[in-house]
């Protein structure tokens, strides 16, 4: 009676063990679809010059804030200088700027 119940428990094994085997599913592996079998096969009508010059005028963002919109200024008739000496003769005269928690 061991050797049958050994030779059940090795067959009970290689089954619980080989199940996935079994299991499989019609889907592809990771990195392995979508399957594009009936893809027509085109042949490209943009000579390499072409495609370079498209690529020099639409470079990729790399920079730090790229997936940001572009931020439009608005036209300003004032340099920083002449804001800056507007603010500091309005402190002269007595305006205070609002600021901390009471601003």
């Amino acid at each position: 009676m061991t050797k049958f119940n050994a030779s059940i428990a090795a067959l009970g094994a290689a089954l619980l063990l080989s199940g996935n085997a079994f299991a499989a599913t019609v889907m592809p592996a990771s990195g392995e679809g979508p399957f594009f079998n009936d893809q027509p096969v085109v042949s490209s009508s943009l000579q390499r010059a072409e495609v370079r010059a498209d690529a020099t005028r639409h470079l990729p963002a790399s920079d730090e804030f790229s997936n940001h919109a572009e931020v439009k200024q608005a036209a300003s008739a004032v340099t920083r200088a002449e804001v800056r000496q507007d603010t500091r003769d309005a402190i002269a005269h007595g305006f205070r700027v609002a600021s901390g928690e009471n601003a």
